[in-house]
């Protein structure tokens, strides 16, 4: 498989339901409509980017998603990486790799000098990717559902 990553602001039917099949793998609740809802609010305009990488048939097999946020403690933006998920027939080929990679040089671009991955809490291999490419805890997120 080739691997190239591909930045995406529009979005396919097939394309949804790609990003769908990918974001079920990290054991979030999704279906169609409502993964196109969610994306076309993370748009370019409100600071998000979202890359893949497709097959050699042209079927997304992973997704990154990234924003730019301004924070009370510096001057320059930091850049939060929200999802990275690579399915398993693309996995230990590079492809999280290559999408971090992209991730990191957008948030140069931006003027980030500082970047956070968002990981869940009971993935290991994802926290052991991360690690290995520098990243390092940085506290505890509490969130609350109401």
């Amino acid at each position: 498989m080739t691997l190239t990553v591909e930045p995406l602001t529009t979005w396919s039917d097939a394309d949804v339901a790609d990003v769908t099949a990918l974001v079920r793998l990290l054991g979030h609740h999704a279906d169609d409509a409502s993964m196109r809802s969610r994306l076309e609010r993370l748009t370019p305009e409100a600071g998000h980017r979202t890359w893949v990488v497709r097959d050699d048939d042209g079927r997304a097999v992973a997704v990154a998603g990234a924003q730019v946020t301004w924070t009370y403690a510096a001057d320059e933006p930091t850049a939060q990486l929200l999802l990275l998920v690579v399915d398993p027939s693309a996995r230990r080929l590079g492809t999280g790799s290559l999408l971090l990679g992209t991730f990191e040089t957008w948030a140069a671009e931006q003027g980030a000098h500082q970047l956070s991955a968002v990981s869940a809490a009971a993935t290991d291999s994802a926290h052991r990717f991360y690690q290995r490419r520098g990243y390092h805890e940085a506290g505890v997120r509490y969130t609350r559902l109401f």
